[in-house]
Parts: structure tokens; sequence; C-alpha cells
């Protein structure tokens, strides 16, 4: 059995590991449902690393890497992505995946566990006679998938990257501030749940550390790991298929849902079998189903229809549990002339049969392409003074300033703020508010001088807000600085990173002594 570079911590921490597809795999940390529930409503974070990652580089690599797949790779920008398949001469699928463009002649698949291998040797076997290099990166790389409403202002806290300007499937290759060393990684707005979300790729040696900074940035904002089994139910509630389950070799993309993913005006493996498919249709469709009552149905379940079988269960469970609801859900290929029914079928669950119908899918609207919840900025592009305030600079020439996400920390739950007034002056060094947290109050010391013109009244209203989004571009108040030349003179994000990295060393070592 292979193991992520994130076991110790799932072994650590999941209530139950399982061996799935070849790979130890934790099932759920804190319990399905709550998981679920998560991903949906705050922010959650899971290790699928188990992937396989295949590079593609050269002169040729375009010209390989369309004709490999059904989509239009030639259609892609430098740090854009996009959703195909890959399919064999017969039209059926080999594997589906996720294309990554890193460079006009550099691309980089995320591919099915189950597949990588198949994938690489056909990859290899069709690069042949062409100046394209494919490397199988699977045991150097590691992928975290950081997903759910409050994605965005987690990973912010963290990356280098300016999300706000990360459009959905496009990427950047940047970095990340952990708490051992600066990463680089390559961060997509992609993932399988349904929700605003991102991957995150990086080396395998570099990944415990990368999965901390993201649990600790998100500790405000409620985040959760989650399991497979919470990715299972959060992509099937999605409408998202799972090679294995919802197709396989034996399957065309148009069955599927996915006709949308091939592209006939270009030249691929297996466009003359897909252009007769297109034109006759498919004998089954996968549609989604709804079962009366509370039976959970499971993939191989068999889907009747008039006592005559017409197709069966591919994925599931979605139960009443996780959807707050009186039915379960589930996705399934029935015969084509019956996946416009509107009448009762019966799904066979154990030695039972429960009515059940189809329903439209998604069964959840997606919410990947939302906006952020909040606009925050990245640490990486401020400055920052020695009483962790920090401060940002606006095309207009006024500052924001407010309190760093080590700052918060540090002083815990937020419980009052009291900040001063448009019109106010405030001087450099001296307090211009206080903030009263859980631990101790704190005195705002201003950073550089200036007036106040706008003061973030949310943070007044809401003090926990300053936990949640140190970054909040709004800060706690903006300024006309009296001295533009001060804020140069503030620390780098760097040098602040270093500060307060001896501090948290200091902090750990002291209270190990104030201990014995």
């Amino acid at each position: 059995m292979k193991k992520t570079p994130l076991f110790d911590i799932h072994a650590a921490s999941a209530r139950r590991m399982v061996n799935l597809k070849g790979f130890a795999r934790p099932v759920e940390y804190v319990g399905h449902a709550e998981e679920h529930r998560a991903i949906r409503e705050r922010v959650s974070l899971c290790d699928v690393s188990h992937m396989g990652e295949l590079e593609f580089s050269g002169r040729d690599a375009l010209t390989l890497v369309d004709r490999l797949i059904t989509n239009d790779a030639a259609r892609l920008d430098v740090d854009q992505a996009l959703y195909t398949v890959m399919c064999g001469e017969d039209g059926h699928v080999i594997d589906d995946l996720v294309c990554l463009r890193l460079a006009e002649d550099r691309f980089l698949w995320v591919v099915n566990v189950t597949k990588t291998d198949e994938d690489y040797r056909w990859a290899l076997k069709h690069a042949q006679g062409l100046d394209a290099h494919v490397r199988d990166r699977s045991a150097e790389l590691a992928l975290l998938a950081l997903q759910g409403p409050y994605s965005s202002e987690v990973l912010q806290k963290i990356t280098e990257a300016d999300l706000s300007k990360m459009a959905y499937y496009r990427l950047a290759e940047t970095t990340v501030m952990t708490d051992e060393t600066e990463v680089r990684c390559i961060v997509s707005r992609t993932g399988y749940t349904g929700e605003r979300g991102y991957e995150i790729c990086v080396s395998r040696d570099f990944a415990p550390c990368v999965w901390r900074a993201l649990m600790r940035a998100g500790r405000p904002l409620g985040i959760a790991p989650h399991g497979v089994a919470a990715r299972e139910s959060a992509r099937t509630e999605a409408g998202y298929l799972l090679n294995g389950n919802d197709m396989d070799d034996r399957t065309y993309p148009h069955e599927v849902g996915l006709g949308w993913v091939v592209k006939p005006y270009k030249d691929f493996i297996g466009r003359e079998a897909l252009a007769a498919v297109a034109e006759r249709g498919t004998p089954r469709k996968l549609v989604g189903l709804e079962v009366e009552g509370r039976p959970t149905i499971r993939h191989g379940c068999p889907i009747f229809k008039d006592g005559e079988r017409i197709g069966q269960v591919t994925s599931g469970p979605l139960s009443p549990d996780l959807l707050d609801g009186a039915s379960s859900l589930g996705l399934g290929f029935v015969a084509s002339a019956h996946a416009r029914d509107d009448g009762v079928l019966q799904i066979g669950v154990r030695d039972a049969r429960h009515d059940a119908r189809i329903v439209p899918c998604p069964f959840r609207e997606r919410r990947v392409r939302d906006d952020a919840r909040v606009d925050t900025l990245s640490p990486y592009g401020l400055r920052y003074g020695e009483d962790h305030l920090w401060v940002g600079t606006g095309s207009d020439g006024r500052a924001t300033i407010g309190l760093t996400d080590f700052g918060q920390r540090h002083l815990g739950e937020a419980l009052f703020v009291e900040l001063p007034a448009p019109g106010d002056r405030i001087v450099r060094g001296s307090p211009f508010g206080w903030l009263d947290a859980y631990r101790e109050p704190f005195d705002l010391i201003a950073p550089v001088s200036g007036t106040v013109v706008a003061m973030n009244t949310s943070a007044v209203e809401r003090p926990g807000d300053i936990n949640r989004y140190p970054y909040a571009r709004d800060g706690l108040i903006r300024i006309e600085p009296g001295d533009v030349g001060e804020i140069a003179t503030l620390a780098g994000p760097a040098a602040y990173t270093e500060t307060t990295r001896r501090l948290e060393r200091y902090d750990s070592w002291s209270r190990d002594l104030r201990l014995t």
C-alpha cells in the first residue's frame, strides 16, 4: 500500500484510514456529514496527492497534447487550464483529466490514480517522432485541495498570487509562506466539489508544511480537513464524474454528458469514432436519480422500469443525513429511451426495490465561479511595522493600515476595537486606537503618520472579522500619508516573516520552559 507525503498527519488525526486504489487514504476526520458541510458552508482541506501528474515539454509539446485529448489545448493561454478526456481510436474514454498550460511549450496533466501508468505509456507511444518529452512526475509532486466559500480568504493569507485576479480554471506559479520556509508551488482555481476552491501542487517534501500553514490560516474561518467520504459525496452532489464508476474504457464521452469537451473541428485520436457516435446517438445515458425514503443507493445497484432492468447506479451515496432532505440521490446509467422518463423507476437495494425517479443533475448549483466573500490582500505586497501592523498603498496614493495575521493570532479573539474617525490625525509611533482581545488589550501603534480618511466600520461592529480577515482590503483605517517616505522604511514581507518565525521559536521555547 502506498502512502502520500501527508500520511503521518492523517494517521494522527483521521478517525479511519483505508486502502483505496492502492493508497492509504483517510475516510473521515470529524465525521462525514460535518466535513461535507464544511465544504459547502466554510472551507475544507483534502489531500489528493494520490493523483498522477504527467509533464509535457519541448517544441512539439502542444502538438502531442492536442493529438491526445479531445478538448482544444491550442486555445489555452499560458496559466490557463481545461478539463478534457483522452480517448482511444474506438472513441472510448481512457481517462478524464485536467490539463494546465504552464508555458508555450510546457503542460502538466493531473490524471486519475488508477490510470497514471496507462496514460503515461499511451503518451510515450504517441510522442515517438516528435520533439516532445513526457515525464511521469507523480512520485515527485503532492496535491492539496482547498475548497469552500472561504477558500480564497484562507489561501490569500499565505500566497504571493493575487487571487482576486485569478478566474476559474486559471493558475499561477507562485509561492506560499509556511512556518518553515517559502515554498514554490502551482496554485490553480480548480477543484472537485462544486465550490469555489483551489488546488496547490507542491514538491512532496514540502506538502506537510503547506498543509499545516493552510490549517492554521483557516482556523478562524472554521476549516476542517475532509476525507474520501466527503470528497465523494460533494463531487456526486455537484454532478462531477468518477473514472471507474461513472465512466470506463467502454464509455463514450457523449453517454456521460461530456460531449462538450469533444471538439470535432480539430484532429485527435478517436475523432472519427466520436463523430459517428454523435450522429447515431448512444444506447444509454447517465442521469441523476432520486430515491424516495432513506435507502442509500450505491455503485452497482440495478435500476428497473416495469419489471425490466434498464440500467444501474454508478455513484452514491447521497443520503438525507447529508442533504437535510427526505430522499437519497445518486447517478446512474439508464437506457436512452428512458433517460427523459418522468415516470417511476425502481432501484434494487439489497433484497428490496425502492421507487425512484430521474431528476436534473447537478443536484446542487455549482458555485465555482462565485466571487470571494471578502476582498483580501496578499501579505507579499505589504510593508510591516514593529508592532505587527501592516501598511498597503493604493493607486490613489492613500495607505491602508491593518493588523497582521501573526498579530491577531497572538492576541486571540478580538472582542472590541476603537478606531479614529475620518479627519483625525495619527502620528508614527503613537497609539491611534486600541483592541480588546481574549488574551490581552492591545494598543494600535501607528506605523506611519497621516490623516484618517476612512475607518472599517465592519471591524468595529464585528471585531471577530479582524481574526477572520486580517488582510481585508479595507484594513482597519485608510489614511492620507503625511510622508510617503515613511512607508519605504518599514519592513518588507521577507524581513517581517523572519521576525515572526523568530518570535514563534521563542514563544515555543519559553512555553516549554514555563511548563518545567
